[in-house]
Order: structure tokens, then sequence, then C-alpha cells
């Protein structure tokens, strides 16, 4: 069998796996219950792995607001201090199947949504979206408000969306995907409508809950037009998780940024991180005394949805986000045919009515990227150096990041 065939047989499982795994919302559960090998002081965080000393100020406010939040440190001084000393654990959320919007730190009470993939049995985590606060850890606030509004989710948002989805024996994220399908979501930084579809579900499930604050559960959710992202997070990484480790493969299979460098990682080379300088995202910000300066490179993990077949890479299913950054749907169209060119799978339970019907594409070849010289773009959300939202927009994938992945998989399957 030629390497050639070798890979293409690799790239058939991972495809199949794409495009048959079937993500369902279980559970919610305390991060340490649920995360294989979370600690009592472990803290994951978003992107490729990145020395303490450099994380970006949105990020390490998060971290050390979550140490707070354990009690395991008096304030953020002391909690810092705690984690150049090494005795808190900063990891990578994505190494341990978990998924952390923008600034978001994951600590070990926090509640996190658990998504399974009945069919290839990966499992996939993220901590429940926090709404359309201005001030929350997601984007690297913390103070007093957000310390109580961590402790309300964790002792009660959480349980009570844990009993409302165990309730109804979970929630199939594809038939999400299909109901919701024509409806203009893309699913990466707009979801409306799947967001309200899955909260219907729950509302239904939360009437008949024994929380005694289910009302107060309903009234969040229902202000929260995102809430879907994280519930598509986890499962996002639940499918991927089963994607991962396949030797010879050179599908992308993780990607995320630490707001200095962007990553991704590809099935045959398992857990390794190949990096460049994060691009920033840019488009339309909230404040037009905002500036390209002020935000931090890409930085999150919410782009597991794209990895998935999901945001920028399926542009065109949701055509008015593309306006809202600037774009027209000329420029939506090009980016996923920049995508369908470079990849090798299709979903078909979403097809796009205004795209002829088409599926999205989904799994990017290192090979195609690197040998087309087309680099997928994908959406995002931009975080201020000082923490909260910057705007919304794109970014180009860096072609280094490819480069550096195709080279690595070939020492290992040449065994150079």
């Amino acid at each position: 069998m030629s390497r050639e065939e070798v890979i293409n047989r690799a790239n058939a499982e991972v495809i199949d796996i794409f495009t048959k795994g079937r993500p369902v919302w279980v559970d919610v559960l305390p991060a340490i219950e649920a995360i294989p090998s979370m600690t009592k002081n472990m803290v994951l965080v978003a992107g490729p792995p990145i020395e303490v000393q450099n994380i970006v100020f949105p990020v390490k406010t998060s971290i050390c607001g979550a140490v707070v939040y354990e009690g395991l440190a008096e304030n953020i001084e002391k909690a810092w201090d705690m984690v150049l000393e090494g005795e808190i654990i900063v990891r990578s959320a994505q190494d341990y199947n978990c998924a952390c919007g923008a600034a978001m730190a994951t600590s070990a009470t926090m509640p996190v949504i658990v998504c399974e993939d009945s069919v290839y049995h990966g499992r996939g985590f993220s901590t429940p979206h926090p709404g359309p606060a201005d001030k929350v850890l997601r984007w690297g606030y913390y103070d007093e408000s957000v310390l109580e509004n961590l402790v309300w989710y964790r002792d009660v948002f959480g349980p009570a969306l844990g009993e409302a989805v165990r309730s109804i024996g979970g929630i199939d994220l594809i038939t999400v995907l299909a109901k919701t399908a024509g409806m203009g979501d893309e699913n990466h930084v707009r979801q409306l409508a799947s967001s309200m579809y899955i909260e219907l579900r729950l509302i239904e499930a939360l009437l008949d809950c024994e929380q005694k604050d289910a009302k107060e559960v309903i009234h969040a959710l229902t202000a929260n037009e995102r809430f879907f992202l994280h519930a598509m997070m986890a499962g996002s990484e639940a499918v991927i998780a089963s994607a991962k480790n396949v030797p010879n493969s050179s599908v992308m299979v993780g990607m995320g940024g630490n707001g200095v460098e962007l990553g991704l990682q590809f099935s045959g080379t398992g857990n390794e991180w190949f990096t460049a300088p994060a691009p920033k995202i840019l488009g339309s910000f909230l404040s037009s005394a905002y500036t390209e300066e002020d935000v931090v490179g890409y930085l999150g993990d919410s782009c597991v949805t794209e990895v998935y077949g999901l945001g920028g890479f399926s542009a065109t299913a949701g055509p008015s986000f593309v306006r809202l950054v600037g774009g027209s749907y000329e420029d939506a169209c090009e980016r996923i045919e920049r995508t369908r060119a470079v990849s090798l799978g299709e979903h078909v339970f979403a097809p796009i009515p205004w795209d002829d019907f088409r599926g999205l594409p989904v799994g990017i070849d290192i090979r195609k990227v690197v040998g087309y010289n087309i680099l997928p773009v994908s959406h995002g959300g931009s975080t201020l150096k000082t923490g909260g939202q910057g705007g919304a927009g794109l970014a180009e994938l860096p072609m280094e990041c490819f480069k550096k992945g195709l080279v690595a998989l070939s020492k290992k399957i040449t065994g150079v």
C-alpha cells in the first residue's frame, strides 16, 4: 500500500467519525467529576499550552478569579502567586476534551455540560454560556458580582440544567442543527434559532423540575440567545475526542487561540500543537472608540465548532453575521468555497436552502491546504486587552500551522 493510500484510509476513518458521530447532551456535572484527570488545583484555559508568564491579561484575571472562587486563595494577587509558584496547574482545555470560550477559565467545581457521541462514545465538556452580562469570567472580568454569578451557576443553574437534561433522556445536538437549518445560524457566532429551540426543550423539562429556583433558571435561559454555543462546543469536542489520534490521518482535529498564538492539531500527530502568532479577529467593534490595537490575538476554544464544520467554515449558513461585520453574501460564498476546496466530507443533516441545499463541509485536510495554498477563514469574537468583548469578525488561519503539521506528519509516516 502506498503512503497516499495509507493516509487516505486513515482520513476515511476520521471523516466517518465526523459525519456519522452523534453528539448528545447527557448531563451537567462539576468539572472534577466529569473531566478525566481534572484535579482540585487545576485550571483549564483556551488555546495551545502557554508559559504562565506569557498569559494575556484577561485570561490571567479569569484564572485568578477561578482560584479565588475555588477557595484556594484569598484574593487574585495571591492566586497569581500560586500560579507562578506552580501550586496551581494551568492546562490547555482541549487536551482534556474541554472547550473554553474566549478568556474563560474552567476549574474543579464549575458545572460543565457533558456531551457524549452516542456512536463512537467520545465525551466533550464546556461550562454553560454565562449569558449577555458584560461582566463575566468568560471575558476576563472578576469582582464580587462575578463571584456571585459563578456561585449561582454552581449551586442553582448547573444542577437545574442537569436534572432537566437527564429527565428528557438527553438532547441530540444533530437534531437541533437539523431542525434549525435554514434559519440563519452559522453556529459559532450566531446561534439564535438553535438557542431558542434547545431552550424550549429545557423549559418544558424545567417546569416539572424539583429545583425550587427553576423560574429563575428559565429567566436566565430565555435572556441568552447564545446559549447553544457552549453546548455545541461540548458536542464538537465529544466527536473530536474519537477523531483524535488516528494514525496517519492528515485531518484537522483541534483549533484554538490563547491570545498570543493560534494552534492547530491534526489526527495523525496526536496531541501535538502546531502554532503561529495569533491573528486578530477583525470585522466590527462594539464601540467606535476601539481599534485593532485594543484587542488581543485570536483567543478562545469556541472555534472547535469550526473544526466540526460550523462558523466561518459554513459562512453561507449565517449571511446576516457576515453582513454585520462588513461582508457580503459573496464574501460568505467565498469563505465556504475555500473550506469545501480543502475538506474531505460534508454534513448532510443541515443543508443550506439558499446554497442549493448543499451541506456543511467538514474535515480539513492539511495536504490540500498546503498543496492548494488555500487558507480557511474562521469567525469569532475579539477580546479587549483590558478584558471584555471588543467586537466580532473573522481571521484567516495561519499557513505556518499547516506547514508545521504537514512536516511532522510526514516524519511520523516515513519514520524520519
